[in-house]
């Protein structure tokens, strides 16, 4: 039981660049972008951010 708890709670621990805010991509080295993308439920445009290693 101890180690099902442990495993599934491992993916909530890991750092995830693709999270990141812009200050902190940017700091590492790594690239950030915003992309204008079509939310296909409401059509409408929304901007999605991502922090992409290069």
């Amino acid at each position: 039981m101890t180690a099902f708890v442990a495993l599934f709670f491992t993916g909530c621990i890991s750092d995830d660049v693709a999270s990141w805010d812009e200050q902190r991509c940017k700091e590492a080295g790594y690239k950030y972008e915003k992309k204008e993308v079509l939310n296909l439920r409401t059509g409408k445009y929304e901007i999605k951010t991502e922090c992409i290693e290069r």
